[in-house]
């Protein structure tokens, strides 16, 4: 539709600088310049349409617009030279008759006409064929399935983090989620146990939902089961054909509980091709007000795990340096894909036609049986 308003434009400009030196046709120049000027008027309206639209609905074939230089000429050749449309009988004493401009007389002389134009118009546009489009994007067939593993146990509501330890992991944890549209997305929560709480999904807000309504003590709080997640995790992932299979673990302590041992498991996960990120949330001994006497995490499994899978260690001492770890793991695990879409046209011509049909038959009614006109 840009083009045909460019082109109306261009021809518009075109007729005005002729109309400048060329003065033996003025009707003649009248009729381009409205002509060129309801083509431009056309085009300027598609345009808008389209661009309002929102990229939802569009011309499959503009350039059938310029048809409509038929109607609008038949239109301004009648109003311009009317007395060659018109049939004449001589009468005498013509020149003392007054021509009557009532709303009847107008009507009369405009309105089957009118409705005419617009029917042409409306036949016009159908043959342009508007469509509605609605695109789809489509998540790549080959992206990155990511098992976040978050520890619930009671040391979580410790105040190192602000507002506490567990708040801090689950608003890194959302935020890490709103920047990973492609990949596919699973929540583990452990304390005593290992519990699957969200398969694998492309479906982020639900996911962000369970992350979100997730609290301590939704299974026993007092022991910290690192193993048994890690193994539970892995089991959700090893099926996987993604190009790529990470678990993001966070723990803030030490396992103390669970049949399956941490190396075990960290050797299992490395067998099926995950790697796994460990992420330590605790402050040093003696940093702060709310800090333990005595370092909670046991870096060196946390290190053998990572080190064992391929993957690495973080260490985060408050919810600032926890936000960069995430950010730093999401820049490592980058999906690399090339954007694709489906696009369903669907035809909305038929209100047109019908829209022109009906101008049709009522411009032809009127004129055969309300508005007769006798020479």
């Amino acid at each position: 539709m840009i083009y045909l308003f460019l082109s109306g434009v261009v021809l518009l400009l075109g007729t005005l600088a002729c109309n400048l030196f060329v003065k033996r046709w003025p009707k003649t120049m009248a009729v381009l310049m409205g002509l060129f000027g309801a083509v431009t008027a056309v085009g300027l309206a598609g345009f808008l349409f389209e661009r309002l639209s929102g990229g939802r609905a569009e011309f499959l074939h503009p350039w059938a617009f310029l048809l409509l230089a038929v109607p609008f000429a038949v239109l301004l050749a009648h109003t311009l030279f009317r007395g060659a449309f018109a049939r004449r009988i001589a009468y005498p004493l013509t020149h003392l008759m007054v021509e009557q401009a009532s709303l009847r007389v107008l009507f009369t002389r405009w309105g089957p006409l009118s409705l005419y134009t617009l029917a042409l118009v409306l036949m016009v546009t159908a043959l342009a064929r508007p469509v509605t489009v609605d695109r789809t994007v489509l998540p790549p067939t080959e992206g990155i399935d990511i098992m976040l593993v978050m520890d619930v146990s009671a040391s979580m509501q410790k105040q190192d983090f602000y507002p506490n330890r567990f708040v801090a992991a689950q608003q890194t944890a959302l935020r890490f989620i709103s920047k990973r549209f492609n990949d596919r997305i699973g929540l583990v929560a452990f304390a005593k146990e290992a519990m699957l709480q969200a398969p694998l999904t492309l479906d982020h807000d639900a996911l962000q939902e369970y992350i979100s309504s997730l609290y301590l003590g939704v299974v026993d709080p007092n022991y910290t089961a690192i193993g048994d997640a890690l193994g539970v995790a892995a089991n959700h992932l090893k099926d996987s054909k993604a190009k790529s299979k990470i678990i993001i673990l966070l723990t803030d302590g030490d396992s103390n509980a669970g049949t399956i041992a941490p190396q075990l498991a960290a050797k299992a996960a490395g067998a099926y091709g995950i790697r796994v990120y460990t992420v330590g949330t605790a402050s040093a001994p003696g940093d702060g007000l709310y800090s333990s006497t005595e370092d909670e995490i046991n870096e060196g499994l946390m290190m053998e795990i990572a080190n064992v899978t391929g993957g690495k260690f973080y260490r985060a001492k408050n919810e600032a340096e926890l936000t960069k770890i995430y950010d730093t793991i999401n820049e490592l695990e980058k999906t690399q894909f090339a954007p694709s879409s489906t696009v369903d046209r669907s035809d909305c011509y038929h209100p047109f036609l019908l829209l022109a049909l009906a101008c049709v038959l009522a411009a032809f009614v009127l004129e055969k049986l309300f508005l007769i006109k006798v020479p």
